[in-house]
């Protein structure tokens, strides 16, 4: 695959989100507040029940790790000779006031879960090791944008689902120093939340791709039972490793952002049969994580149904405080909305109330929405939502 060639498709089919209004089921009616850029938690609006300090208290967790692709990337890439990079402005712009790695104007989902929890934000790790620093008990980011399930998947360099996972083995073997016995370590590390975002590119960079062979080798079928159970393979080793608790997303619609729509121009809201390609994994998901759960004691799983919750945002935005799911916030690269962010262009006026960033990524606003979703919403986060996984 020759390097332009690899780039489009980096851009067009990294991860997420929605899917055809047609298709939509009617979401829950209640107001949710704009995160205010630069705005502590402590500075949101008081009705915002995510952040209750009461809740916060019967919630807490020791730490979060953090593995997958550019949805929760926090800055890894940075250190790599990567395609995808999001180390320029404008990203980063609303909150943190620079670019940090992260494929939007300011936090991650991963983020606003370790704030909930009184956490730092789970740093890089690639960042630790480049300024050699010390691992910290709160939690780390192993995520890389362009990789999947598969060891295979990506473009550039980036650290595969099966390197994020040698390096948090490597970090276990750290953070073992930090306390007086194995019991007390084990505990840490089952009371901890691991989110893992992955799956997106191995459509998008791999199976919707003629020159990797994948979708002569497989069907629909068999390629998204193949994901499963690759991806079961890896969250048997966390665990083996000590992890029990297991936040994972399911992939969004990803014939409806902006790269698909303003490249494949369909005739419809969205790239159905893009859509339903991946909803054929998601269908797998919830079963295959049960099917884990039963087999491993002490462990929980937890599907976040990504898919859904754009679906929702797409079908009713103004519920939301979305008054745009079409179109991208930053000028693009390409000019023509199928790229990442054009390196210096400011954002958009309006990017707390847009549903996407850039052409593939959502705005912080929509990230913040989707933990204060999940956090309580079992239609989003299920069998249990994300705060009864903390409080497991």
């Amino acid at each position: 695959m020759s390097t332009s060639t690899t780039l489009l498709a980096f851009s067009l089919l990294l991860p997420l989100l929605l899917i055809s209004p047609s298709q939509a089921s009617t979401p829950p009616q209640a107001s949710f507040p704009n995160v205010t850029g630069g705005a502590s938690l402590g500075e949101l609006p008081s009705n915002v029940d995510l952040f209750d300090k009461a809740k916060l208290a019967k919630h807490w967790i020791p730490a979060l790790f953090v593995f997958g692709d550019s949805l929760v990337d926090s800055g890894n890439n940075n250190f790599l000779k990567a395609l995808a990079k999001a180390n320029y402005s404008p990203y980063g712009s609303t909150f943190f006031g620079k670019p940090t790695g992260r494929f939007t104007d300011g936090r991650t989902a991963a983020d606003f879960i370790a704030q909930l929890n009184g956490l730092p934000y789970p740093p890089p790790y690639l960042g630790l090791l480049a300024e050699r620093k010390q691992i910290p008990k709160t939690g780390v980011n192993f995520a890389s944008g362009s990789s999947g399930i598969l060891p295979d998947t990506g473009a550039g360099q980036f650290l595969s689902l099966d390197d994020q996972i040698q390096k948090f083995e490597s970090v276990v073997k750290e953070l073992r120093k930090e306390f007086k016995n194995q019991a007390e370590f084990s505990q840490y590390l089952s009371k901890a939340v691991f989110y893992i975002s992955t799956g997106s590119n191995d459509y998008g960079l791999g199976y919707l791709f003629p020159q990797t062979g994948l979708s002569q080798k497989f069907t629909d079928k068999t390629f998204a039972q193949l994901l499963s159970q690759q991806l079961t393979l890896r969250l048997q080793t966390l665990y083996a490793m000590g992890a029990r608790k297991f936040l994972v997303n399911n992939v969004g619609a990803i014939g409806c952002t902006p790269a698909s729509l303003n490249f494949l121009k369909p005739s419809t809201p969205c790239d159905d049969s893009r859509n339903s390609l991946v909803s054929v994994y998601n269908d797998l998901l919830p079963a295959v994580l049960s099917k884990l759960q039963a087999e491993l004691p002490g462990s929980k799983f937890v599907v976040s149904n990504i898919f859904k919750f754009f679906l929702d945002i797409k079908a009713s935005p103004a519920t939301f405080h979305i008054t745009d799911t079409r179109n991208n916030c930053c000028v693009d690269a390409a000019g023509n909305g199928t790229t990442q962010c054009k390196e210096g262009q400011p954002p958009c006026k309006d990017v707390k109330t847009r549903l996407f960033f850039d052409a593939v990524h959502p705005t912080q606003s929509v990230h913040y929405l989707l933990v204060r979703r999940c956090f309580s919403d079992p239609t989003i986060c299920a069998p249990m939502n994300l705060g009864q996984l903390m409080g497991a």
